[in-house]
């Protein structure tokens, strides 16, 4: 059986709305969603729930936030190996959504307090591939972790994947400096945006051809557009229809962990691209519609 190891940020997901004409110190009446998320995380649930076997490495705080992520990934069918950092709370990522725009505020916390040292050779053992989250590339604090994990998979000769984190914090960390930290031939599962900014290309038919030269494996995906895929020198696309006021929170990433689950169960590129897409799809219409 297929078995992917995952490190990476686990955190709750808080949903909002609010109207572009609130004033500082109003208050307005809407509905508010939470939900566990992280990238890491949804890879990580979305993957098992695709049939293999699911190994989860990260930190949450110790509080009831930490017991309901830790048992979000139990409940969804993940091995979980999540680290409990006391002085610290559990990560939590509120999405706000104002006048057609989503602005996201992220708290780390926990998240940065995984320690390399209690990560165990074992849970490696019989697995195939390691996929990292982006964003654990760019924590300094996460670094002996991702670190400790590469050096294990590279010794069982594991494929590894990344799913890039959003292209203003690359910018913030420098693109070469972001890029010096991927692993050498690492599958990549930008969204455009991300995929302009590692490429310095800018029609996605480019991008593509630029990040396959370093990432023989992965996919670009074009929000309502659809995404493209590649393998070495074959390419997949798809087509999607636009959508209109949708929390698109997590469906890069739900993307990546289907994708990642079918292509190393049967090594067919377009099978994998289908059933990615169709994760995508089915992560948005989880009542993610944002309020009129």
């Amino acid at each position: 059986m297929t078995r992917i190891v995952v490190l990476g940020d686990l955190n709750l997901d808080v949903m909002a709305h609010a109207p572009a004409s609130l004033e500082p110190g109003a208050e307005t009446r809407d509905v508010v969603r939470a939900a566990p998320g992280g990238s890491a995380g949804t890879f990580a649930r979305v993957a098992a729930a695709h049939g293999v076997s699911v190994a989860f490495l990260g930190c949450t705080g110790a509080d009831a936030i930490g017991d309901l992520l830790i048992r979000s990934l139990e409940e969804a069918g993940v091995e979980s190996h999540v680290q409990r950092d006391g002085r610290r709370p559990s990560g939590v990522i509120l999405a706000l959504h104002r006048g057609g725009e989503r602005s996201m505020v992220c708290s780390r916390g926990a998240n940065d307090g995984i320690r390399a040292d209690c990560i165990e050779e074992a849970t490696f053992d019989g697995a195939d591939h390691l996929h990292l989250s982006g964003y654990a590339l760019l924590s300094l604090a996460q670094h002996a972790a991702v670190e400790r994990s590469v050096a294990l998979a590279r010794d069982r000769g594991f494929s590894i994947s990344v799913d890039p984190p959003p292209a203003s914090l690359i910018r913030g960390v420098g693109v070469d400096a972001f890029r010096s930290r991927l692993p050498e031939s690492a599958w990549l599962f930008p969204n455009r945006t991300e995929g302009e900014l590692l490429s310095g290309a800018s029609e996605p038919s480019a991008i593509v051809e630029r990040l396959a030269t370093r990432a023989g494996v992965g996919a670009l995906t074009l929000g309502g557009e659809g995404s493209l895929a590649w393998e070495e020198a074959m390419r997949h696309d798809i087509a999607s229809e636009p959508f209109e006021d949708i929390d698109t929170t997590g469906a890069g990433d739900a993307f990546a962990g289907a994708f990642v689950a079918s292509y190393l169960a049967r090594r067919d590129l377009a099978a994998a691209h289908r059933v990615a897409a169709n994760a995508a799809r089915a992560h948005l219409s989880i009542d993610r519609a944002v309020p009129p």
